[in-house]
C-alpha cells in the first residue's frame, strides 16, 4: 500500500517536480522524515557498515537504505548493525530508526519492510519521494542541476556554455550534452536509481575526463548516497573500509555542490568507534534500549560536539586528551557520588 502510494504521488506531482521553482523537498518529504532538524543517512544496500550504537549516540535520527535481499553481503540486517529484531522495532517505534528503499521492491526482504512498517507505517521512504527530495535539493544547492529544460532552453544552455571562454563551462556543456535530452525520461524510468547519472557526478567525471582519467563509476556510485542524504536533509558517511573508501569521490562532489570547504574538521566513520569507545566507553555489546534511554534522558547533542573537538587529533594528542578529561572526571568524582551522562556511559573508575 505505502509503495503504491509513492506510485501515486509521483503521478501527481511529476510535472512540478520537474519545473515549478516554488517547490521545496520538504513537501516531497513524508511528514515523519521532516520532524528531526538531528539526523544521518547510512547506505547499507550493499556495503556492510557500523554498529547501529554509533549512530545513535550520535544522532536523533537515523536512516538507513535497506540492504538488498540479493546483495553480495550475505550478512541480515541484524547482524550488519548488531542488533536484535525486538530491539530494532523498538527503536522504530521511538522514531530513532528509519529507512530508504530506493531500489525495486522485489528487491527487498518483504518480511522485513512488513515488520517495520507495521510499527510505523510512516518509517519507510521509497524511490519516487526521495528521487523528488533529491532532485530538488540539487536544484537549491545549484540552481541547475536538476531541472527539466524545454529544447529550446537546452539549445540556448549548451550554446551559451560552449561558446564561453571559461573552460569549465565548455566542460559544463559537454556533460549536459550527454544527459540533458533524456532526464526527464531517466528519472522516471528509473527514480532514485537514476538520479547519480545527470546531476554533479556528471560534470565530475566529464572534468577528469578532459584530463585523461575516467573515474565515472567512481563518481557515480559515490554520488548516490550522498545525493540522497541532500534530499533527506541528513549528514552523510561515505562508505570507508581499508579495500575501498567513497571518501574523496565524496570531497569533490561535495565541492561541486557545497563549495570547496577550507576546514577538514569532520567526523568520518572509521573515526566514531574510536572516539566513542576512549571518550565514552560505549562498546560494540552495551544493550542498544539501555543506551538509547540514557541518551534520551541527557543532551544526545552534547556527543557530537565533544567529538567533533577529538577528531582529527594524532594517536599521541587523543591520548593526552583523554588522559587529561579522566583527570577532571575522577576530580568532579571526589565532590559528587553521581555522575552525569560521562558517569554512565562509563567513564568512572
Amino acid at each position: 500500500e505505502k509503495y503504491e502510494e509513492d506510485q501515486d504521488f509521483w503521478t501527481e506531482k511529476r510535472a512540478n517536480i520537474f519545473s515549478d521553482v516554488n517547490l521545496t523537498k520538504d513537501e516531497c518529504l513524508i511528514d515523519s522524515f521532516r520532524k528531526s532538524q538531528n539526523r544521518c543517512f547510512v547506505d547499507a544496500s550493499v556495503f556492510p557498515r557500523n554498529n547501529i550504537r554509533e549512530y545513535i549516540s550520535l544522532y536523533d535520527t537515523v536512516i538507513i537504505a535497506i540492504p538488498l535481499a540479493d546483495s553480495p553481503n550475505s550478512q541480515s540486517f541484524y547482524d550488519i548493525f548488531k542488533i536484535s529484531k525486538i530491539e530494532l522495532l523498538e527503536l522504530v517505534r521511538r522514531g530513532r530508526i528509519k529507512f530508504v528503499a530506493f531500489q525495486n521492491l522485489q528487491r527487498y526482504d518483504s518480511n522485513f519492510l512488513a515488520d517495520v512498517l507495521s510499527v510505523d507505517p510512516e518509517c519507510v521512504l521509497f524511490s519516487r519521494r526521495l528521487a523528488a527530495a533529491t532532485l530538488l535539493a540539487i536544484r537549491e544547492k545549484t540552481g541547475l542541476f536538476g531541472f527539466a529544460f524545454d529544447s529550446s532552453t537546452q539549445y540556448n544552455l549548451l550554446k551559451e556554455c560552449y561558446n564561453s571562454k571559461v573552460d569549465a563551462l565548455k566542460i559544463l556543456a559537454e556533460s549536459l550534452s550527454e544527459n540533458i535530452a533524456f532526464f526527464e525520461y531517466g528519472i522516471n524510468q528509473r527514480g532514485a536509481l537514476g538520479i547519480s547519472q545527470f546531476c554533479g557526478a556528471s560534470f565530475a567525471a566529464q572534468i577528469y575526463k578532459s584530463r585523461g582519467r575516467d573515474y565515472g563509476i567512481e563518481l557515480m556510485t559515490s554520488a548516490m548516497s550522498l545525493e540522497f542524504s541532500l534530499g533527506l536533509g541528513a549528514h552523510h558517511f561515505p562508505f570507508e573500509h581499508t579495500g575501498y573508501s567513497e571518501v574523496n569521490a565524496c570531497k569533490i562532489l561535495n565541492g561541486i555542490y557545497n563549495g570547496v570547504q577550507q576546514s577538514q574538521n569532520e567526523l568520518r566513520e572509521m573515526e566514531i568507534q574510536t572516539l566513542l569507545s576512549n571518550i565514552f566507553t560505549i562498546n560494540n555489546d552495551m544493550n542498544v534500549l539501555e543506551l538509547d534511554d540514557i541518551l534520551s534522558k541527557y543532551s544526545r547533542r552534547m556527543i557530537p560536539q565533544i567529538l567533533q573537538e577529538y577528531a582529527h587529533l594524532t594517536p599521541e594528542e587523543l591520548s593526552f586528551k583523554i588522559y587529561s578529561l579522566n583527570k577532571d572526571i575522577k576530580a568532579i568524582e571526589k565532590r559528587k557520588q553521581n555522575l552525569s551522562i560521562l558517569d554512565l556511559s562509563g567513564f568512572a573508575p
